[in-house]
């Protein structure tokens, strides 16, 4: 474990804090390997219902990739496969956990940061942030994988223009081209993560988990995803939880899931 990734809980939420501020959060090699057993660790801690993912202080969610590492990283087609692998693995890890993934969002958000945060379910961003892929500018090919999660959650025509362009947009224009769910005042931000994290945590947690196979399967043409949606869904149908919501419904209270 690096000491650039703090893991922490706090109530139910699983906070992985990308922690290397004076280089405004890049991501170096061995944060991009560490991300991955953080997502599983949370995933099968109970106590956890939601995941965020944020970045040290006020001035950057991620500057993106460290590129002064690209000159060793790169130097092989050995090399240049680990360190790609190591990256897919970091994103497919936030895709894949079965709970709730939020990046909450400050300051800059580029490259490889972008593309971290495009991996989870839910971008909130306070209104001074910023987003970039300078992939273009910087001579670097953008992956079929980052490329492919572009397209999938923002369409063809806004990531034509996203690395066409690599021109840096402000929160409201990631807002109005759903890059972003909700952008809220810097001084009003973290209400705004703390509201989400309660009202993921009081929903049923398989329900949650169904919801995210489904959304995955809709988006995939792999059968085994697909039957895992439908597996989910059926799980969820026949759990206690499904019950006591409506028993809940019924009594007209606030229901209590224990995600069984």
């Amino acid at each position: 474990m690096t000491s650039k990734l703090i893991a922490e809980i706090r109530g139910s939420a699983g906070y992985l804090i990308l922690n290397a501020p004076d280089r405004r959060n890049a991501l170096n090699f061995e944060m991009w390997v560490g991300i991955t057993p953080i997502i599983e660790r949370f995933a099968q801690d109970p106590k956890v219902r939601v995941v965020v993912v944020a970045g040290q202080g006020t001035q950057a969610f991620s500057a993106g990739a460290d590129i002064s590492e690209f000159d060793h990283n790169r130097a092989s087609d050995q090399a240049a496969n680990a360190y790609d692998g190591a990256t897919e693995a970091a994103v497919q890890s936030l895709y894949r956990c079965e709970k709730p993934v939020i990046a909450a969002i400050r300051g800059i958000c580029f490259g490889g940061g972008f593309a971290l945060a495009l991996g989870c379910d839910l971008r909130l961003a306070s209104d001074d942030a910023r987003f970039c892929i300078p992939a273009g500018k910087l001579g670097i090919g953008y992956g079929q994988g980052a490329t492919t999660a572009l397209v999938q959650r923002l369409g063809p025509a806004t990531t034509a223009d996203i690395l066409f362009t690599g021109q840096v947009y402000s929160a409201a224009e990631a807002l109005a081209r759903g890059i972003v769910q909700r952008v809220a005042p810097a001084r009003e931000f973290e209400g705004l993560v703390e509201n989400y994290i309660t009202m993921l945590s009081e929903n049923a947690p398989l329900s949650l988990a169904a919801s995210k196979a489904g959304i995955r399967a809709t988006l995939s043409h792999d059968p085994g995803i697909r039957a895992e949606a439908e597996r989910r869904f059926a799980a969820c149908m026949a759990s206690e939880d499904y019950k006591e919501g409506r028993r809940a419904f019924m009594a007209k209270r606030k229901p209590q899931f224990q995600g069984k």
